[in-house]
């Protein structure tokens, strides 16, 4: 039987452009009505003589870890064949099992990866990372990320640095069309995928009492928390991680008790 979970429910899409496309697909399957507003855009960064120069010594590094699906993509577009090479023979690290399999879909195979969870915090709880003296590790990353991977890695004994291959900015959308679900009661839940793109959401819209009361789909506690403290009143679902899978899961089981 199809699964109509979601039917009629009203879902905003908040992830990049380039990556929402699965997500929405999913949830048109099991019935909702969606509205694509992305709140992050990704794009390579401006200036990548840093990067390039970094890459040059990639050689030099015993460990490459990413942060994320976006650094793989970005940070393997700069690889010429001798790199891609050279990264073949490092140590090669994921935050969280999505990255990983980006990785895998490249043809290379990370060995550090979290068995649960997609945070820095998880990615420093494993065993392997725990003493690292002397190791040259280099962080693909995006511009502005988060220092807790990198000074830990740092305390255990490393040395790090960075290549930072993408910026994320705050795309520019057609407010009054978010407004006008709101009004017309078509708005049922926001769904959002990080920190970044829930404060985007406030900006972008001018930062209203109205989007406040608006039901959130978020990826994690983290992202919870910063909403209560962005001043969000309204019911708030939380999934395990940021996935597909675990949005999904977690949207349709408070559909289920939503509709009850």
């Amino acid at each position: 039987m199809p699964d109509n979970s979601l039917q009629g429910l009203g879902v905003v899409v908040t992830r990049p452009a380039h990556q929402a496309t699965a997500f929405q697909q999913q949830l048109i399957q099991r019935g909702a009505r969606v509205l694509a507003f992305p709140v992050i855009a990704v794009q390579a960064c401006e200036d990548l003589q840093q990067a390039t120069a970094r890459l040059a010594h990639l050689a030099d590094y015993d460990a490459a870890i990413f942060i994320s699906s976006n650094a793989v993509q970005f940070g393997l577009a700069l690889l010429n064949a001798s790199q891609r090479t050279q990264l073949q023979r490092l140590t090669l690290g994921a935050i969280g099992s999505k990255t990983a399999r980006s990785l895998q879909a490249a043809g290379l195979q990370p060995v550090w990866v979290p068995a649960m969870g997609f945070t820095s915090e998880d990615f420093l709880a494993m065993p392997a990372v725990q003493q690292l003296a002397n190791r040259r590790i280099v962080i693909f990353r995006g511009e502005g990320g988060r220092e807790l991977l990198a000074d830990t890695l740092r305390q255990r004994g490393a040395v790090v640095d960075y290549v930072d291959v993408y910026q994320r900015i705050c795309p520019k959308n057609d407010i009054s069309v978010l407004k006008h679900h709101h009004d017309s009661q078509q708005l049922g839940i926001i769904a959002i995928t990080s920190s970044e793109g829930l404060l985007n959401l406030l900006t972008l819209l001018g930062n209203p009492e109205w989007i406040k009361t608006v039901p959130l789909l978020v990826g994690s506690q983290r992202m919870a928390t910063t909403a209560r403290q962005a001043g969000f009143t309204g019911q708030m679902v939380i999934a395990d991680n940021p996935g597909d899978e675990a949005m999904l899961a977690a949207l349709s089981q408070w559909a289920q008790e939503f509709s009850r």
